[in-house]
């Protein structure tokens, strides 16, 4: 049993290395951070990681990526990031876009309650359909911006990108790009970068008027632009109804210029059915993402991090590691002399010393009659 509780506590030594170090970076990149805070930001990190199956080093990397990013509630996106790995299986990395990706598009300024809402939506839709959160992750970390500078809410955003993944098969990224394909055609803007120019544009505005749905409205005698998800709904009716092989749905298609945003395209308009059903799931979705983030928690892999949280945190209870450090800072400091030492004797004098403190400690523990401890130190020649 002693060698057990031995073979652990050395176990623990380095975690706990590792969470100093990641603490002394919290502390760094914090302004206002005291010595007590940052000791409460350790003691809870065993509890919040234990929570979600992680190590406590994975809960204070969040924090520190958290506050390098400028969140002055690191510590609370941080426990958001864990869930949201969790929930979808997806890398620390991968996680934090997403997160950043819907603060900033949404301009949430960092609510953790309006953040909760959008990764319980697209964990909602993730379950029940063939797309993935990491395929929602990496789609909306691109999406995102220009999603919410066209007018789409994030619960639209998030359904349509899933409605592109699951019905074409295309991963995040290309998804991202084929929705943007789609959006700029429907609200009419050029995009140098997409391929997107003044020909393009009206060939697909033709495309949709020879199916008798404008991109227009006038409301109290001014003409603007229609919301690009009600266009795409009168799109996949009037789509829906065209008999095979007519001409006009492939002029449609053409008029996006590119194969993956044609298929993209006709994803969308004969799946809207899906878009509508995982745009329910998004609204009512909420607890979604602590559902999902339990069942790893969980799992084999989380009850034994939670294991070695638990004994991390009661080593480091007994260990001070301010008087770790002064005792290390000590015997640097000795054999540091030691080192100067060695140098100005030489090989022959080094060897000398050697001896001598071998003798020393050969005398270490002898009862009080022995002789005393004599060091046999050479002169220097």
């Amino acid at each position: 049993m002693k060698d057990f509780l031995t073979s652990q506590f050395k176990d623990a030594i380095p975690d706990l290395k590792e969470i100093d170090t990641l603490l002394t970076e919290i502390r760094k990149t914090t302004d206002g951070l005291t010595k007590s805070g940052l000791a409460g930001i350790e003691k809870q990190s065993f509890s919040i990681a234990g929570k979600y199956g992680k190590s406590a080093a994975d809960y204070l990397q969040a924090v520190r990526d958290a506050a390098g990013a400028g969140y002055k509630n690191a510590a609370d996106i941080a426990e958001l990031s864990l869930a949201a790995q969790n929930a979808g299986g997806i890398t620390a990395e991968l996680a934090n876009q997403y997160i950043s990706a819907a603060d900033n598009a949404y301009r949430l300024g960092g609510s953790v309650e309006k953040l909760t809402a959008i990764l319980d939506g697209a964990s909602a839709i993730s379950s029940g359909n063939a797309v993935s959160m990491a395929e929602l992750a990496e789609g909306m970390s691109l999406a995102g911006e220009y999603t919410a500078s066209l007018g789409l809410g994030a619960d639209e955003a998030t359904a349509a990108l899933a409605t592109v993944i699951a019905a074409t098969g295309q991963g995040g990224t290309e998804a991202a790009q084929s929705l943007k394909a789609i959006l700029l055609n429907t609200q009419q803007i050029a995009d140098e970068g997409q391929g997107i120019d003044g020909g393009g544009l009206a060939r697909y505005a033709n495309a949709c008027r020879a199916l008798n749905v404008s991109l227009e409205e006038t409301k109290d005698g001014a003409s603007s632009l229609r919301g690009p998800m009600a266009i795409l709904k009168d799109l996949s009716q009037a789509y829906a109804a065209l008999a095979p092989g007519d001409a006009r749905k492939a002029s449609l298609l053409d008029s996006l210029g590119s194969a993956q945003g044609a298929q993209a395209l006709d994803a969308v308009l004969s799946n809207f059915g899906m878009y509508e059903k995982m745009l329910q799931e998004y609204t009512y979705g909420t607890g979604a993402l602590a559902e999902q983030a339990e069942l790893t928690a969980n799992s084999w892999e989380g009850s034994l991090n939670r294991l070695s949280n638990t004994w991390a945190d009661t080593v480091g209870s007994l260990v001070d590691s301010d008087a770790v450090i002064a005792i290390v800072n000590s015997l640097n400091g000795v054999l540091s002399v030691i080192n100067s030492i060695t140098k100005a004797l030489g090989p022959l004098g080094t060897a000398g010393l050697g001896a001598g403190l071998f003798a020393s400690f050969k005398n270490v523990g002898r009862d009080k009659t022995s002789s005393p401890i004599v060091l046999n130190m050479p002169t220097a020649a």
